[in-house]
């Protein structure tokens, strides 16, 4: 009897269930979504302008192409922004008055105009301390205060960049065909010195998650919260590792903006997370008071501290790569079966000097630039 009720009850909650369509309608294009913050101290100023897009959407983020972008005074004063990437607006440096409120202003393509509200420059102030700790995966905290309590709410953003190598370097190459295929095996360089092009790499992916803080219920204004985690055994620390993290204060207004975009971004999708609530920011279209748009813009300095990890200073990180290496004889044929795979060095000759076999991987294991850039960057020690 237990079993049969069991039975009828899980078919009964499987025929309740049906696709939910929320009862929004959203404009053709997708609501306008602005994220950045008006940097009124040292430092570059940059917005990424985008388009929500829906639930079934199956395209990539649509970006807000050739606007108009410019920041503005309550004095007159403006600052022009320039496309710098795909919907995004930059300016290296816009020397702002501290004493002046300043707001974003955009005018798309279509005409259509947008103006956040004014907003007085906010102090920032400095980062204390980037510091980590390392029980399995690497977990990094940041660390600040302000000494006259008036901050209280802070955001903050982070750039990880990696120096890593390739599992392989090579010394070959193919020769083809006519018509492209893999015939042959030759040195990549007379002089059969190894390609460090492809041998030594770096790689940088910045936050995509909200990151924000609040001292506002403890009687110091001092802050100490986890803000990235590294996986124990990622190639992200194989050589040298940093870690960039920009911080921003923010008003009440704009914290409590973040937290409900937070919890409609990031922790929804079961019944126990929050119900999605309505975004009400501080940009608003000019021709259309009911037209909603997803951003809160603010002005502050922006302060950054950067920190760098060796692998050294870690324990039992355990980095295993994975790639193998296989032996391809030097034939036509074996080669073409093989012509997948990156030759990297010689196997064995014959007695005429000649190759005989070599080596070959898979390619992301010999060329690093299909992950990375080959470029050491400007800070790199």
């Amino acid at each position: 009897m237990k079993k049969l009720l069991y039975v009828y009850f899980v078919l009964l909650a499987w025929s309740c269930k049906q696709r939910f369509e929320p009862p929004v309608a959203a404009p053709k294009n997708g609501y306008l979504v602005i994220d950045g913050v008006i940097n009124s101290g040292v430092g570059p100023t940059s917005f990424r302008i985008s388009r929500a897009i829906g639930l079934s959407d199956t395209s990539l983020v649509k970006y807000e192409r050739n606007a108009v972008v410019r920041v503005e005074g309550e004095n007159n004063s403006n600052y022009p922004l320039s496309e710098t990437g795909a919907g995004v607006y930059s300016s290296p440096q816009l020397n702002l008055n501290s004493n002046v409120k300043y707001r974003l202003y955009i005018r798309t393509t279509e005409g259509k105009e947008y103006t956040s509200d004014f907003a007085t420059p906010i102090k920032t102030p400095a980062i204390d301390n980037i510091r980590w700790e390392q029980p399995n995966d690497l977990q990094l905290f940041i660390n600040t205060h302000d000494p006259q309590n008036n901050t209280r709410y802070y955001r903050w953003d982070w750039e990880e960049t990696w120096e890593f190598h390739s599992a392989y370097t090579t010394t070959l190459k193919y020769v083809k065909n006519s018509r492209g295929e893999a015939t042959g095996i030759d040195y990549l360089y007379p002089d059969r010195n190894h390609d460090t092009t492809n041998y030594i790499c770096w790689r940088t992916e910045a936050s995509t998650n909200l990151l924000f803080g609040s001292s506002i219920k403890l009687s110091q204004d001092s802050i100490d919260l986890p803000i990235h985690k590294v996986l124990q055994r990622s190639e992200k620390i194989t050589v040298l590792y940093s870690l960039l993290v920009k911080q921003y204060a923010v008003s009440k207004k704009g914290y409590e903006f973040l937290q409900r975009m937070k919890k409609n971004t990031e922790q929804t999708g079961t019944l126990f997370d929050a119900q999605p609530s309505e975004l009400v920011g501080n940009v608003h279209s000019k021709s259309d008071p009911n037209e909603i748009i997803i951003g809160f813009v603010e002005a502050a300095d922006k302060q950054e501290k950067r920190i760098f990890i060796r692998p050294s200073e870690l324990k039992q990180w355990g980095f295993r790569s994975p790639c193998q290496e296989t032996t391809v004889q030097n034939h036509p044929d074996s080669i073409l079966a093989n012509s997948y795979l990156q030759p990297t060095n010689v196997a064995e000759y014959t007695g005429m000097g000649a190759i005989k076999s070599f080596y070959a991987a898979d390619p992301i294991c010999v060329l690093c630039t299909m992950r990375g850039v080959h470029l050491k960057p400007p800070f790199w020690p």
